[in-house]
């Protein structure tokens, strides 16, 4: 957390320039050149070249001789500059602590004036993660910092979609590879040992089906993204999420129905037909 904090206090007006025409031309080059970056900031090349090197240095850009130099984010960078605009936008006032940390995400509890506590989870998909895309998807020669891109703000899109019909964190703010929420008090399911599972398990069921009436199927869920409390269930972590008419649609529906049907009966020897639950989450009983 202090790391990308000091990073973000060591940017100038230049720098943010820089990353910002970075941003802006990370869907039409693999490396941005420098002459790109030198016409979107109105300055010389060689006062580029000298910011970049900086930038490198602090490991906020990567930047590469191919027939030219250009320059790509490096996901502590994009971190930076997405927190830099946050900030600037009022979503965000102060970073706190990180509360959890994955191969896909690192997610810091955050105060904003406008919003309260938040969340603020920054998405950083990896290379490998992104060659397996590469070959489903036609990605051309981006760099692979936009998938990480496309990701958070798949998730914040869904959780539009789905915020007041179903119990998921209100969305805030999106940003480059960062997505903003209002925190939930709960705890990840497999953390706690309930008293009503087949209460909690028929109230994700519901949540599961009210998310496919909006057009979402969530796409990767379990007991390590399902909140609970003693109000109720919430749904988190979305950046899988595809839509109903997606051809892989129903395979993704029913590994979801089955993972959590598993959790409970492997946890609880609580037991579900999985076709009489795809019929009720489809509407088909």
């Amino acid at each position: 957390m202090q790391d990308l904090i000091e990073l973000y206090r060591g940017l100038d007006r230049k720098d943010e320039c820089i990353l910002n025409a970075i941003f802006d031309n990370m869907w039409d080059f693999e490396y941005v050149p420098v002459h790109a970056i030198a016409r979107e900031c109105g300055i010389s090349e060689e006062k580029i070249e000298l910011a970049l090197k900086k930038l490198g240095g602090m490991r906020i850009t990567e930047n590469k001789y191919t027939e030219y130099l250009g320059a790509s984010f490096t996901f502590k960078g994009l971190s930076v500059f997405s927190l830099k605009r946050l900030v600037n936008k009022n979503a965000v006032s102060m970073l706190g602590n990180i509360m959890g940390e994955g191969k896909e995400s690192v997610v810091y509890n955050a105060m904003s004036e406008r919003y309260g506590e938040v969340v603020v989870k920054f998405h950083r998909v990896g290379y490998p993660s992104f060659k397996k895309v590469k070959e489903k998807r036609d990605y051309g020669s981006l760099h692979y910092t936009v998938l990480t891109v496309r990701s958070a703000k798949r998730e914040y899109n869904a959780l539009k979609k789905l915020y007041g019909y179903a119990s998921v964190p209100q969305p805030v703010a999106w940003e480059g590879n960062a997505v903003v929420t209002r925190l939930i008090d709960a705890k990840e399911l497999f953390r706690v040992k309930i008293s009503n599972p087949g209460d909690v398990l028929d109230m994700i069921l519901e949540e599961i089906k009210k998310m496919y009436a909006r057009g979402i199927i969530h796409g990767d869920l379990s007991q390590f993204n399902i909140l609970v409390n003693s109000d109720g269930v919430w749904i988190i972590d979305f950046p899988q999420s595809v839509d109903t008419k997606d051809p892989m649609a129903q395979e993704y529906l029913e590994r979801d129905v089955k993972n959590v049907l598993d959790y409970f009966e492997r946890t609880y020897r609580l037991k579900k037909d999985l076709k009489e639950v795809m019929k009720y989450i489809k509407d088909e009983t």
